[in-house]
């Protein structure tokens, strides 16, 4: 069902229930509440009648032409029920006067329902005043049928109206509701210039605003996928192009079957399985199904351990590694060698960023209850509007310089996602005195 049904069905549904709950406390309570009341007004009359009959026969000591006080007439409030039937009874029981000419000369016996007056005079019953039932509906029958009538009207009208304001409400809710529909059909489809209402204020301007970020993230991922394909696809053609133009020399016998003419494809088979080696390791990452074994880890020593590997290439470019780790730090509870990668990597990208006679800086120490890892290089540091970026896949500062010493713009990437991996954080700012610097934080 519709949810412009549904509204129209919860109006309809709400509209009469009110208008039978109000027609049936009515019907219930007003015609006793109103009788009553109606009864204490009658008697009225009836008690004036008979004062009026008292002083006729004092006057006339005879019941002869007494009915003339009955049709007597009087003003509305002393007036009985319109058509009422009157009897005079006299004091022997006889009717002496019907109003209807029915009973005259008959004895009286009481009839169910009837009004009895006594008249007096002198200090003695002389007769009874009697206004028999009137089995015709009464004013108070007649006032709940009018005013059902009006609540019938009424309601008629309440509900016509109230339907019309649900139909505009519905539709006003549901319009929108239809549109942002049939753009996440089409987007579903793959249309992605798209037209999408203006967010209102409410429920459906949030959702309308949710599905607007949705396709913005979803567009990102798609643009970022494509420009990841493309540059898995040209990161993979440099060592193949360098593997199948030293096969076919060596096939066509233009270099010699030699060590050193093996070499460049043993280089370039080393490549492809670092860079496959680092895809799989981002997929595992990002999917959360990359295996820590972790346990107790030395800091200070892995610090030393990490500087001692990348040593001896500094110094072919007169670089100096320095350190600067305490003694007395908390070990840290994470898979020693995926931490020794995360620093390998910030220690290889800080080299390769800095000018030959720089200096690489690894220091440790404790803030709180984590470990503060920092790598510093004195290179020319990181740009500010490139600063999100550097950990983006496949980015370069430098991608030429990059590619020559076999880097695949994975490196920061993979070492942000082993961070997270064991609950840390890899973050990376400018040195106010030059380079930059990475900082690694991980929980004791």
């Amino acid at each position: 069902m519709r949810l412009a049904t549904k509204i129209l069905l919860a109006f309809g549904l709400l509209l009469l229930t009110a208008l039978g709950a109000v027609l049936f406390f009515v019907n219930r309570t007003a015609p006793r509440e109103m009788a009553g009341a109606l009864s204490q007004i009658e008697m009225m009359p009836n008690n004036i009648m008979a004062r009026e009959l008292a002083a006729y026969y004092s006057a006339n000591q005879s019941w002869a032409g007494a009915e003339s006080v009955l049709f007597f007439p009087r003003p509305m409030m002393m007036q009985g029920k319109p058509n009422q039937r009157y009897l005079i009874v006299d004091e022997s029981g006889t009717v002496i006067v019907d109003t209807a000419g029915k009973l005259v000369g008959n004895s009286f016996s009481a009839v169910p329902g009837s009004s009895v007056v006594s008249i007096q005079a002198g200090g003695q019953t002389v007769g009874l005043l009697v206004a028999l039932e009137d089995t015709r509906p009464g004013p108070e029958q007649q006032l709940i049928k009018a005013i059902n009538r009006v609540m019938l009207w009424t309601g008629i009208t309440v509900g016509l109206a109230g339907l019309a304001i649900a139909l505009f409400l519905s539709q006003s809710l549901t319009s929108p509701l239809r549109r942002l529909t049939d753009a996440m059909q089409r987007f579903a489809r793959g249309e992605r210039s798209l037209a999408l209402p203006k967010p209102s204020g409410d429920e459906v301007g949030d959702l309308t605003r949710s599905f607007q970020g949705m396709m913005t993230e979803i567009e990102q991922q798609e643009m970022l996928r494509k420009e990841m394909t493309a540059d898995i696809a040209h990161e993979l053609r440099t060592p193949l192009s360098v593997i199948r133009a030293n096969l076919d020399a060596l096939t066509d016998g233009v270099y010699p079957m030699t060590k050193e003419n093996l070499e460049p494809i043993r280089d370039s088979a080393e490549l492809l399985d670092r860079l496959i080696e680092d895809l799989r390791t981002l997929e595992l990452a990002d999917a959360g199904k990359l295996a820590l074994e972790k346990s107790a880890a030395d800091v200070e020593r892995l610090v030393r351990r990490v500087a001692a590997r990348f040593t001896p290439r500094a110094a072919k470019h007169a670089q100096r590694i320095e350190i600067a780790a305490g003694t007395d730090l908390p070990p840290v509870d994470a898979d020693l060698q995926r931490l020794e990668q995360i620093l390998g990597n910030l220690v290889e990208n800080a080299l390769r960023h800095t000018p030959d006679g720089g200096t690489v800086r690894l220091a440790a120490d404790s803030e709180g209850s984590a470990i503060r890892i920092a790598v510093e290089d004195t290179g020319p540091g990181i740009p500010p509007d490139l600063m999100d970026k550097i950990f983006e896949r496949f980015y370069r500062l430098d991608s030429g310089r990059a590619r020559t010493e076999g880097g695949s713009g994975l490196g920061l990437a993979i070492a942000r996602k082993l961070a997270e991996a064991h609950g840390g954080t890899l973050t990376a700012e400018n040195r106010p005195e030059g380079g930059a610097r990475f900082v690694l934080k991980l929980p004791t």
